[in-house]
């Protein structure tokens, strides 16, 4: 009897210690991607860098000493889901924070939700300027379309040495805003446009317009789009003949714009293109760790999805706390924070952030890093 009462106070004893050791105490992020779909090649790419992006900052602390759980959906890049997923994180999952690690278009419809429900909502890679109105709640850690696009007018005059240019876009929100800088800057640059064409995100056939370029005679041909876009053009265009250069927007940045162009590819230069020289050991581990999960297709999308998550971290810290009003104050409050594609300087009041522009090319079937052109 004594050793059996020797043996309850010992079991009790380790129930009391267990019981009176909390466990870490959690925060939610929320994050959506195109897992399915026409962009499940980027959706994927940004799943895997936010995986080890939330790897990382368990790593190290978590959100303000707090262990993050990743909250993740497909939005098969459509708006209507990415509501409907802004919707279910906030009332039903109760995430604290979110990312986005999808295109404009359904960042901007999940935006306003995460506004209204006073959700920090980080928009990791989306380019239409209309994404960081939604509201104080919405920051962008990316160049937008308009800067990107007066971005690629002058690295044609300035860098290229060139004088006239056809223009094709693709008829969304990609597309029209790279345009909307693309065009003014060109005008002031004295860039001459000597055609201008659109196409369908479903389009991949585009006889007429490369019939067009072809009597355009360019020096250059500026393409807003996606690299499944960029490479059956690119193929299109050779095979007409056509061989003036092709600068894309950051859309063409995928190892699938290389595989399916295969040599058409070469030469193709990518405006805001992930810098793979980039000598920083922690973008060398995080690529290393990308490519061996299977998410280097996109590197681009996942080095900004990567970087939105550390940004978050970095709130957080500097917030002391995990408090939302606290982290978004901390986050607008940015200044010289190591994003992987350049030093993001600060937030401007639209809640932007102001980078350089990298540009990449495709050289021998490998990207390679040409030049930053600065803000």
């Amino acid at each position: 009897m004594a050793r059996f009462g020797i043996a309850l106070l010992i079991g009790a004893a380790i129930f009391a210690v267990a019981a009176g050791s909390p466990a870490q105490a959690e925060v939610k992020v929320g994050f959506h991607a195109p897992l399915t779909g026409f962009a499940a090649a980027d959706g994927k790419s940004a799943s895997v860098a936010a995986q080890l992006a939330v790897e990382d900052i368990n790593a190290t602390g978590g959100l303000a000493g707090e262990k993050v759980v990743l909250v993740s959906y497909d939005d098969q890049a459509q708006p209507a889901q990415s509501i409907a997923i802004a919707n279910k994180l906030i009332a039903q999952d109760g995430v604290s924070f979110a990312v986005s690690g999808t295109y404009s278009e359904p960042t901007r419809a999940a935006a306003t939700v995460f506004q209204e429900g006073s959700v920090p909502y980080i928009a990791a890679y989306a380019t239409h300027p209309a994404i960081t109105a939604a509201g104080p709640y919405v920051f962008r850690p990316f160049k937008i379309g308009p800067p990107q696009g007066a971005a690629a007018a002058r690295f044609i005059v300035e860098d290229l040495k060139l004088k006239r240019v056809s223009v094709v876009s693709v008829d969304n929100d990609h597309g029209q805003t790279a345009l909307s800088g693309f065009k003014p800057a060109a005008e002031k640059l004295g860039l001459e446009i000597v055609g201008a064409y659109t196409f369908g995100m479903k389009d991949r056939q585009f006889g007429p317009i490369v019939a067009s370029v072809k009597r355009d005679n360019p020096d250059v041909i500026y393409v807003a789009g996606y690299f499944f876009h960029g490479a059956p053009l690119a193929i299109q265009l050779r095979a007409a003949g056509v061989t003036a250069p092709i600068v894309g927007t950051q859309g063409f940045e995928s190892q699938e714009l290389i595989s399916i162009a295969g040599a058409a590819a070469n030469g193709i230069y990518v405006i805001n293109g992930m810098n793979r020289d980039n000598p920083n050991p922690k973008y060398k581990s995080f690529m290393t760790r990308l490519t061996e999960r299977g998410g280097a297709e996109a590197t681009g999308v996942a080095s900004a999805v990567y970087s939105a998550f550390m940004l978050l971290q970095d709130a957080a810290k500097r917030a002391g706390s995990i408090d939302r009003t606290k982290v978004r104050e901390a986050l607008a409050a940015t200044t010289n924070f190591p994003h992987f594609y350049g030093t993001l300087q600060a937030f401007n009041a639209d809640r932007d952030g102001q980078l350089p522009s990298p540009v990449i090319m495709v050289k021998n079937g490998k990207f390679v890093f040409v030049a930053n052109i600065a803000n």
